[in-house]
């Protein structure tokens, strides 16, 4: 295996009903659209910040205008390579990108873009535990996890996943396991996927400027939200 380690974010390229679908429900699908969005440019700052030598991925899903489009409201830059989701759904998107990112990188971290708190030590701890484990996953309290590492690709790793449900991350470690593949399992991190998830970051954010730091884009658009209601 050749090249640095990689790190690359999975998102969506937001559209009407496309992207936080259960908060938009609430919410509304234009300020759904803008949550993800802000979700997305503190991900990419988190990543952006890794010192250790890193090549640097987005992969979005929607046609290529739309990458395009979504790149430069992003203001992407050149140091983030930005890639087509392929597959037609998570269980072959997620398999298509490690296939590539492991053709030219000695590991590859995958992440979701819905935990914007999570702290840039965590991604440091993965690459960490790559160095001696064959995977890596950083599960969510809702049962899903929000990163999966890997060295190497195995076809059956993505089989039988109960995407979207409290049993991902449980069906996840069950196939590495059962690869005989080693892993090591970060600590627990929350994501956004319901209104209860989104007051609860709300009000850290509110308490936290630890976390506001983290996650600048996001703090500052519910801070305009909770102006607007006031």
């Amino acid at each position: 295996m050749a090249g640095q380690p990689a790190v690359a974010l999975f998102a969506k390229v937001p559209r009407p009903h496309g992207v936080k679908t259960r908060l938009a429900r609430t919410i509304g699908d234009a300020r759904a659209q803008a949550l993800h969005l802000s979700f997305v440019k503190d991900a990419l700052a988190r990543v952006r910040k890794l010192r250790s030598p890193v090549a640097r991925y987005l992969f979005l899903d929607g046609s290529g205008r739309e990458r395009r489009e979504f790149c430069l409201a992003l203001g992407v830059g050149r140091r983030v390579r930005v890639e087509p989701q392929r597959g037609a759904d998570l269980g072959r998107r997620l398999p298509q990108a490690f296939r590539a990112l492991l053709r030219r990188h000695s590991c590859a971290l995958i992440l979701g873009v819905d935990s914007p708190t999570l702290p840039g030590r965590t991604i440091r701890q993965a690459f960490h535990e790559l160095r001696i484990c064959d995977a890596v996953l950083g599960p969510c309290p809702d049962g899903g996890f929000y990163l999966i590492g890997l060295t190497s690709m195995e076809s059956r790793l993505f089989q039988g996943i109960r995407w979207g449900t409290r049993f991902a991350f449980r069906d996840m470690l069950r196939n590495i396991v059962d690869c005989g593949l080693s892993c090591a399992v970060l600590e627990d991190w929350p994501d956004v996927d319901r209104v209860e998830d989104l007051e609860v970051l709300e009000r850290e954010l509110s308490r936290r400027a630890a976390l506001r730091r983290r996650a600048p884009s996001t703090a500052r658009l519910l801070r305009e939200w909770g102006r607007k209601q006031n």
